[in-house]
């Protein structure tokens, strides 16, 4: 029998399989299928896990931009560990092409008041790897005045977050968080890329991959680039960003400029039959981006560079060298001007921890894993570092993957890291601030 709580495996860990999600879970806990609404009206859904004896007057919320958080490895254990889970959706779920962080925050804020709409007196966020800066970036806004809220996003797109409410907290959880979506990409877009309709154009002298620049592939062992070589490579990496969001900008401003050619009654009803239809045309169009070679960052293949426990490689190249996942599958390949201004872009997302961290003032800890091959523990020390809660703590998972799977022989020695998560750091934590009566 699986021990209660923990996930039933029946067959090798395939990475990338599964990662958030369990398999089985103990009987005794009590589960209820959510249907709730963000601030703004959008239907979501979630799953309520409870402990099985006695009602938690803290419920933990978790929500991911786009993952599923339904069935989060953690739900189980906390809810065993006598509180709440709830693990909500966004309106967004498995598809960010088009998404907004700003009315991702209208679906934090919901979920937050749905709870409190249950019953619950207290709502603790658990912000797991992109869920972090999603509810970091929440925490900011709910901590500014109504009238100093970010009315729109980055692309001009009304999102009045001052006409909504966004309730209070009473602590977050920092789990395998990343600096946010937008600044993750950054630091791995491949600065390379020469020309962005042509996904295998490449300057030899920006190429990471390029043997010439210190490339090994990884199965002949790690790689070595030079400190010249970097600098100009993350200043190559910003030069590539501004160079989308300027196009973004550019699409963006052509179809703002025909919708008020629309609304111009008298300007508009002047032109030609066929020029009506091409402005018509012109101000409905929202426009795509097609983003090659996503996944470029010397420290994959260069272990020297903010050692760590990891191995080399990405947990978005599946076991692969990264070069494959580079020039294959990537991130971010397919957004919408707008979109990409307010998720993937790392200049323009507000969605990133080095703006929004900063705010936060409640009961704040964040646990990184050891063995993360895309958070490395240079970027969790700035992370606690820029929290202003004066409760604030911090842990290390040794020998843990980004999932909180075990790496290697001695991760499998230590035991099963999400069971080491949830019954040596998370309960605790939860339960030194807020005992709970169903425990």
């Amino acid at each position: 029998m699986p021990e209660a709580g923990a996930a039933k495996t029946t067959r090798p860990a395939i990475p990338g399989r599964l990662p958030f999600q369990f398999t089985a879970i103990d009987p005794s806990i009590r589960r209820e299928i959510i249907y709730h609404h963000a601030s703004d009206g959008y239907p979501l859904s979630g799953v309520l896990y409870s402990p099985p004896r006695g009602d938690s007057d803290l419920a933990v919320l978790a929500m991911h931009p786009r993952g599923d958080f339904s069935r989060h490895y953690l739900a189980p254990y906390t809810a065993l560990g006598g509180f709440a889970f709830f693990g909500a959706t966004s309106r967004y779920l498995h598809n960010d092409a088009d998404a907004l962080h700003e009315r991702l925050l209208l679906d934090v804020a919901g979920s937050v008041q749905w709870l409190y709409d249950r019953g619950f007196t207290r709502v603790v966020l658990m912000g797991n790897s992109g869920g972090c800066s999603l509810f970091s970036y929440y925490l900011d806004q709910a901590s500014s005045p109504p009238e100093l809220r970010h009315g729109e996003a980055p692309s001009g797109d009304r999102v009045p977050l001052g006409d909504f409410e966004l309730p209070d907290v009473a602590g977050f959880f920092a789990l395998a968080a990343h600096p946010g979506e937008g600044a993750f990409l950054l630091e791995r877009l491949d600065p390379s890329v020469v020309d962005e309709a042509d996904p295998v154009s490449a300057n030899p002298k920006l190429d990471m991959y390029d043997p010439r620049n210190g490339y090994v592939p990884m199965h002949l062992g790690p790689s070595r680039y030079s400190a010249d070589f970097l600098a100009e490579f993350r200043a190559a990496q910003v030069a590539r960003c501004e160079r989308l969001d300027a196009r973004a900008r550019a699409w963006i401003e052509e179809a703002r400029a025909h919708r008020q050619m629309v609304r111009d009654a008298e300007r508009f009803a002047a032109l030609p039959p066929g020029e009506k239809l091409r402005v018509v045309r012109h101000s409905l169009v929202r426009r795509y981006m097609l983003i090659y070679r996503t996944l470029a960052d010397p420290r994959y293949l260069d272990p020297s560079l903010d050692p760590s426990q990891r191995p080399m490689g990405s947990i978005f190249s599946f076991g692969r060298d990264p070069i494959a996942g580079n020039y294959g599958e990537g991130l971010a390949r397919s957004m919408s001007a707008r979109g990409w201004l307010s998720t993937w872009s790392g200049l323009s997302s507000r969605a990133s921890l080095d703006k929004t961290l900063p705010s936060v003032t409640c009961p704040f800890h964040l646990c990184n894993a050891l063995a993360d091959m895309d958070i490395y523990p240079g970027e969790a020390s700035t992370m606690f570092e820029l929290a202003r809660s004066e409760d604030k703590t911090r842990s290390e998972l040794p020998f843990a993957d980004h999932y909180l799977n075990p790496h290697g022989d001695e991760g499998r020695r230590l035991g099963d890291p999400r069971q080491r998560c949830a019954e040596q750091i998370f309960l605790p934590w939860l339960r030194e601030r807020w005992p709970s009566s169903a425990a």
